[in-house]
């Protein structure tokens, strides 16, 4: 267990969210609890932990009035920042179930959700993103809509204006929570791995047991400062920000946008970042832009420092031997590793990644930079933390040691089985899928395989079942998005890939007779190779499909698309003896036209590192 400092707090199994908050508050009321940017007034905007408790009181009596009771659903639709979280704990308060929205998810997809949950409440940022999703569906089960808006109450009865209320309740007391650590915290929707809506039923028990083991796993500086860069919505982000703020007393900070972040880590001083692997893919990438223009002489001590860094890093995780060249460390550390991390990364101590695999390339890079990166694994179902490394045993190929208190076994198919305090109930009123992955000794079955090439550490190979994990951590499954896509005319065969890519992209097999005419009349020729390889014509599929997958969430939708006249057959080995496709065979085949579609990235080398860690 990682050293953490005095004002640490200690759970127990009937802790509830609501009562490690006060316990936070009463501990250290004025200590810093979130920092955020306010473009309007143009200046950092900081909340000590009282102030956070009157604005979760407000919001108290903003959901009372509204008619909230125990086991309600409330669906949160804002972007990342203390009134999500604000929220999120006056809903727990009052014994109700926080549902967590993306704001960059489609309207049809917020709208199911929404009709899945039998949300009552939806608490939004912006008119327009409300009326996008009530034109998809009236929502039968919502009786108020609360939203951020400076356009008065909207056309709709059930919407109020959030901030006027909050203003009116600014000044009422917050009231001790009402739930059990048994009781339904959170029903968390996956990022998207099928058409049918499927939340895990967590529970405070679950969410507590999962942020204090997370606590005592990374490490804690006396002052912590997190910065939150994955969405709320995910239950990855609360457990290893939010919730794990509340335990460590660490300060979060909210960065507004993507583009900011880098910004942000160098203005406010973050001590830690967890994030995806593609945006430690976009430091690599920076990094080397930067390079590109420095003479070659300084790329070669860059490149030198690297080597001598991961040499170092090996050194102290106990695998290598002490080497006289050690002593240059300090001095390179100081000067150039320092120089060239910090306008990407700031003064972080340490990086947690989840989600997918980090490339090889990334992972030495930053840690022969002194960054050290931990990878871990989780999903939804577990809470969602399973593994993750440590400061003083951490294998970059590997997702690092079980949290304590989590088993793991690996069955006679190599599938990885979980049983922690961390998993799920089920899923949301779907007992038959909840049985299909949890059996009767509590064992939750992740469909990810599994190997150990030591005792200590766990090695993720694969999936049981074709599921695609893209570099921001989302996961799409392409069997549904190919069989949608084969929907079109124009489509005789099609894969889908994206695996530990930023977006999906489709390769598509269609017979000359029928883009042939089509292409005419775009002006292009079939028989010419640059034609088909065109902008034109892929963006011509791409407005195809997007009526297609119109069903399927934002982070599903195709992207890119690589057009062949190739037809794909038995023979040539891209179908099987059953007449369907061989995706592996084909993303193969057309590796090079796939390249091409993603364009400049980091070298995605394949390691034993989780393939399918899902962020929840």
């Amino acid at each position: 267990m990682a050293t953490r400092p005095d004002h640490c707090l200690t759970t127990d199994a009937q802790t509830t969210l609501p009562a490690l908050f006060a316990q936070r508050v009463a501990r250290t009321p004025d200590a810093p609890a979130y920092r955020f940017y306010a473009p309007k007034s143009e200046r950092w905007i900081e909340m000590n932990w009282r102030d956070t408790a009157r604005r979760v009181a407000a919001w108290q009596a903003i959901l009372t009035s509204a008619g909230v009771q125990p086991h309600d659903r409330v669906a949160i639709m804002l972007r990342n920042s203390p009134e999500w979280l604000c929220v999120d704990q006056a809903i727990l308060s009052l014994g109700a179930v926080t549902v967590g929205l993306l704001c960059t998810d489609t309207p049809g997809n917020n709208a199911a959700l929404i009709d899945d949950s039998g949300a009552r409440v939806l608490v939004a940022v912006k008119q327009d993103w409300v009326t996008r999703i009530l034109q998809q569906s009236d929502g039968p089960a919502l009786e108020r809509i609360l939203v951020f808006s400076d356009t008065g109450e909207g056309g709709d009865r059930r919407q109020r204006n959030a901030r006027v209320l909050l203003d009116r309740h600014a000044d009422v007391a917050m009231q001790p929570g009402v739930a059990e650590a048994d009781a339904l915290a959170s029903l968390v929707y996956a990022s998207g791995t099928s058409t049918r809506p499927r939340a895990s039923m967590v529970s405070h028990r679950n969410f507590v047991w999962c942020a204090q083991a997370t606590a005592d796993a990374l490490p804690t500086p006396e002052h912590d400062h997190a910065v939150s860069y994955l969405p709320l919505a995910h239950g990855y982000e609360r457990v290893v920000d939010a919730y794990r703020a509340m335990i460590t007393g660490a300060t979060i900070t909210f960065t507004r946008k993507p583009r900011f972040l880098n910004l942000t880590l160098m203005r406010t001083r973050a001590t830690s970042l967890v994030a995806a692997p593609r945006t430690y893919e976009l430091f690599y990438l920076e990094l080397h832009r930067r390079l590109a223009r420095r003479p070659r002489l300084l790329r070669q001590l860059v490149a030198f420092t690297i080597r001598l860094g991961n040499a170092v890093f090996e050194y102290q995780q106990g695998r290598a031997r002490r080497r006289l060249l050690f002593l240059l460390w300090p001095l390179l550390q100081a000067g150039m590793a320092r120089y060239f991390l910090r306008p990407l990364c700031g003064e972080l101590e340490y990086a947690g990644c989840a989600g997918a695999a980090l490339p090889r390339p990334v992972a030495r890079t930053l840690i022969g930079l002194g960054l050290p990166v931990f990878q871990g694994y989780g999903l939804t179902e577990a809470g969602p933390m399973v593994s993750c490394n440590r400061l003083d045993d951490n294998d970059p190929n590997s997702v690092g040691r079980e949290l304590d208190g989590v088993e793991t076994r690996v069955d006679a198919d190599g599938e990885l089985l979980v049983r922690s305090p961390g998993v799920m109930a089920g899923y949301w009123q779907d007992e038959a899928a909840t049985a299909q992955v949890i059996d009767a000794a509590g064992w939750l079955h992740t469909g990810d395989k599994a190997s150990r090439l030591d005792k200590e550490h766990l090695y993720l190979t694969g999936r049981i079942k074709e599921v695609i994990a893209m570099a921001t951590g989302n996961k799409a499954l392409p069997e549904p998005l190919e069989g949608a896509l084969r929907g079109d005319t124009l489509v005789d065969n099609v894969i889908v890939v994206g695996e530990a890519r930023p977006e999906l992209a489709a390769v598509v097999s269609c017979a000359p007779e029928l883009l042939g005419p089509v292409m005419h009349r775009m002006g292009l020729s079939i028989d010419v190779a640059a034609d088909l390889a065109s902008v034109e014509l892929e963006k011509f599929y791409i407005k195809r499909f997007k009526g297609l997958l119109a069903q399927f969430p934002a982070h599903a939708q195709i992207r890119h698309v690589a057009v062949t006249t190739a037809a794909w057959t038995r023979d040539n080995g891209l179908l099987d003896d059953a007449g369907c496709v061989k995706r592996r065979a084909v993303a193969r085949h057309y590796a090079h036209d796939i390249a091409r579609l993603f364009g400049q990235r980091a070298d995605n080398e394949k390691t034993d590192a989780s393939q399918n860690t899902n962020l929840g």
